[in-house]
């Protein structure tokens, strides 16, 4: 994943845009879990240009490509907030590990 302290905000487009996703996700037909903490939902989508990540509530994140962009922009609604860095939105979103193992329902 490209250094998430770089700019953020390229001309009028983010480079790095985020939606929550509450459930499970199955694009092979076998559900994703986390391999730090074996969650099986509640994951944060990262759309970085043309790849996605998942991030998990115990902050752990990879490339996910079973998930394509076009996934993504079918579920992404536009931001309400920005923030000034990777870290700062982390932490506001609740996916900077401080709630690890929590689960919304």
């Amino acid at each position: 994943m490209p250094d998430p302290t770089d700019t953020v905000w390229t001309s009028d487009r983010p480079v790095i845009r985020a939606v929550p996703h509450p459930g499970a996700l199955d694009p092979r037909g076998i559900t994703i879990t986390c391999p730090k903490c074996d969650a099986t939902r509640d994951w944060l989508l990262l759309n970085v240009r043309s790849q996605v990540f998942v991030r998990c509530r115990c902050s752990c994140e990879w490339h996910e490509p079973d998930l394509t962009r076009a996934y993504f922009d079918e579920h992404f609604t536009a931001p309400e907030r920005e923030w000034a860095d990777f870290e700062a939105a982390m932490r506001a979103l609740a996916f900077d590990g401080l709630l690890a193992g929590s689960t919304w329902d």
